[in-house]
């Protein structure tokens, strides 16, 4: 089965995006460096904000990826 230009949503199986670990780990890491980076801001902690801001958007790409992926891992 070629995975060029494949549609994950016509996959047989295939599970709606809420019933994935990746996507609520990743909304997890999003939401816990969110509120890190807003605590590191408030407190002028300059060098967490940094580290919290660099997780938050590992998150968000973590989700994007996974919407985005055309294969399998094995």
């Amino acid at each position: 089965m070629s995975v060029d230009f494949l549609n994950v949503n016509e996959l047989e199986g295939a599970k709606p995006f809420w019933a994935s670990q990746t996507i609520w780990s990743a909304v997890a890491v999003v939401g816990s460096s969110a509120a890190g980076a807003w605590l590191a801001w408030l407190s002028g902690d300059m060098a967490a904000f940094g580290a919290a801001l660099t997780a938050l958007l590992g998150g968000v790409n973590a989700i994007v990826g996974r919407f985005r992926a055309t294969s399998f891992v094995r």
